[in-house]
C-alpha cells in the first residue's frame, strides 16, 4: 500500500509540474469561434430561347449576388434533363398540313468548350454549361444537328420550313469543387 501511496505522490509531482507557469510566462489561451456565412448567390437562365436555324445560337448564364463562396467551390450551372431520351436534347414539331412529326437532336457546348448531343461517351446531362465564383456572366452554346448535315435527305436532319419546334431543359445549380 506505501509503494501504491507513493507511486501516485511522484506520478502527481511530475503532473503538475508539467503545467507549472512562472510570472515571465504566458499564461493565457487566446480562444476564437467561427462559423463562416452560408453562400449567396442569384442565377439567372432565360425563360425561353429562340434558336437559330443558321448558326449556333449563345444561351447567357448570369450570377449575381455571389458572396460568400468557400474557397476551392464554385457555382456549377449544368443540364440537369430535357425532353429527349437517352440522355439526348430534342427538338420535335408537327407540320400542321400533313400531320408528319419531326424530330431534331441539338447539340450543346458548355464549359469544356466540345459540343456534345449525349449519345455514350458524348453525354449532356449533367454537363456542365457555365461556373462561377464571382458576378458574372457566360454563355453556353446551342446548335442544331442539321447544321451538321448541310446536305442530308433525311427528314430530321434537315429543318422543315413551317414546323414550329419546341423542346425543354432543366438546370441544375449547386456548389462543386474547382478541379
Amino acid at each position: 500500500m506505501k509503494k501504491s501511496i507513493a507511486a501516485t505522490a511522484m506520478a502527481m509531482t511530475v503532473l503538475f509540474s508539467a503545467v507549472t507557469v512562472s510570472a515571465a510566462d504566458n499564461n493565457r489561451s487566446d480562444l476564437t469561434l467561427f462559423v463562416p456565412n452560408d453562400p449567396v448567390y442569384t442565377i439567372t437562365v432565360p425563360e425561353t430561347v429562340a434558336l437559330s436555324a443558321t448558326e449556333n445560337t449563345q444561351v447567357p448564364i448570369t450570377a449575381s449576388d455571389v458572396k460568400y463562396i468557400p474557397e476551392g467551390k464554385k457555382i456549377s450551372v449544368t443540364l440537369e434533363k430535357g425532353n429527349g431520351t437517352f440522355g439526348r436534347l430534342y427538338l420535335v414539331g408537327t407540320n400542321e398540313e400533313t400531320g408528319k412529326k419531326y424530330l431534331m437532336t441539338l447539340g450543346v457546348k458548355g464549359t469544356d468548350g466540345e459540343f456534345k448531343s449525349g449519345a455514350l461517351e458524348k453525354q449532356i446531362k449533367g454537363m456542365e454549361l457555365a461556373a462561377f465564383t464571382q458576378d458574372g456572366s457566360m454563355n453556353y452554346e446551342l446548335r442544331p444537328a442539321a447544321l451538321d448535315y448541310p446536305d442530308s435527305t433525311n427528314d430530321n436532319l434537315v429543318i422543315q420550313k413551317g414546323v414550329h419546334y419546341t423542346g425543354y431543359l432543366t438546370y441544375g445549380i449547386e456548389l462543386a469543387d474547382i478541379q
